[in-house]
């Protein structure tokens, strides 16, 4: 196994960079700009809705991602995800109720993390990660047209801070013990991103067919927020898409380094998505060429679902993608503490989560998939 990690030189990178669809330089539309400000303010601060609020760093983050410039949807899993959600391709169990459940404690920072390889992805986590674009490549393509919209529902918490009742600049403290209630969410996405989406929940989890956010186009897509036929254009071979992946972060996150910043790229392509088979099998073996990716022994998504994860750190968080143990079916997302914070919050404190519980290709946003047909 090669110890020196794969990283696009700056050539390749802007090479790809034009080859590729490129992510437009503009603004969000004012549908996923509502999207991010209202899920965030009503699900993140919903608890304390009688406190004033110091947001904490998913808000932050998640407003960021709302702010003029690249578009992406981490945290709409931020927000989404924090909770936005996107999700990977690879069938789910799915779950009989979206009715609000409880996010189990984390007991340990992320649970046992694995050995690091010698300046890139674990030999575990190369592995680990191999095996599942394996599964990945071998899933049935989906008959998708491009009229058709893409639906997703998961169950989604994203952690809240409070300071004192009159913005006196007090301490930001958490308002739960990062068990905290999770809320059921359904999004429907255009096949090819030229219809309006929509988002029922967790604004409103009475929403009915054809109601909630409509969350706008999506005529220029990018990595971090694609879609089918988008992804459907990238290219299979890992370390082209590597490439493209690296290209696509300058600039969209300062707190993040470029090995940090092409993990979160990644988890905002798999999210919340249904992915061509062997493009999500691309991109998990593109994974596995980053430096700090590792493997965490036992996580659970939003759902109480145990499972192993996929993970890196960044700053005092580490972000986990969560896959079915025996069937390396994807099923959630979830960022946790590292260490003790300054607002109270203890290590292994579950900061975001998800879990996605359907997916399926539906004719029209609002429209519930038959019986059967979702994975």
């Amino acid at each position: 196994m090669n110890a020196t990690p794969y990283r696009p030189e700056q050539a390749e990178r802007e090479e790809t960079a034009r080859l590729l669809p490129a992510p437009a330089e503009r603004d969000l539309p004012p549908g996923r700009h509502l999207h991010h400000k209202e899920l965030l303010m009503r699900q993140i601060d919903q608890d304390t809705a009688h406190t004033s609020h110091q947001p904490g760093g998913l808000r932050r983050r998640l407003v960021d991602v709302a702010a003029p410039g690249r578009p992406r949807r981490r945290l709409v899993l931020g927000a989404s995800l924090a909770a936005g959600a996107m999700a990977a391709v690879i069938a789910v169990t799915t779950v009989g109720s979206h009715a609000p459940t409880t996010v189990p404690r984390a007991s340990a920072p992320g649970g046992s993390v694995g050995e690091r390889g010698p300046g890139g992805a674990s030999p575990r986590a190369v592995q680990l990660l191999t095996r599942i674009a394996a599964v990945s490549a071998s899933t049935s393509a989906p008959q998708v047209r491009d009229d058709q919209y893409i639906y997703i529902a998961s169950q989604v918490y994203g952690a809240s801070k409070k300071i004192g009742a009159d913005g006196d600049g007090a301490k930001a403290q958490y308002n739960d013990d990062g068990t905290g209630t999770t809320h059921p969410r359904q999004a429907w996405f255009s096949v090819n991103g030229s219809r309006d989406g929509l988002l029922a929940g967790p604004l409103d989890p009475g929403f009915g067919p054809g109601e909630g956010v409509n969350l706008g186009k999506n005529t220029e897509p990018s990595l971090q927020l694609p879609t089918y036929t988008y992804l459907a254009s990238l290219p299979t071979d890992p370390d082209a898409l590597l490439t493209a992946v690296y290209a696509q972060n300058t600039g969209v996150d300062k707190n993040l380094n470029p090995d940090q910043e092409a993990f979160q790229t990644i988890g905002d392509a798999l999210r919340e998505s249904l992915m061509p088979p062997q493009i999500g099998a691309a991109l998990y073996k593109a994974a596995a060429k980053i430096p700090g990716v590792n493997v965490v022994d036992d996580a659970v998504d939003a759902s109480g679902r145990h499972g192993v994860a996929v993970s890196q750190d960044h700053g005092n968080e580490r972000t986990e993608w969560i896959f079915d143990k025996d069937k390396l079916t994807y099923l959630g997302e979830r960022t946790v503490l590292i260490n003790d914070d300054s607002a109270g919050g203890k290590a292994g404190r579950i900061l975001i989560s998800t879990a996605v519980t359907e997916r399926a290709v539906v004719d029209k946003a609002g429209q519930k998939p038959s019986p059967g047909t979702a994975t």
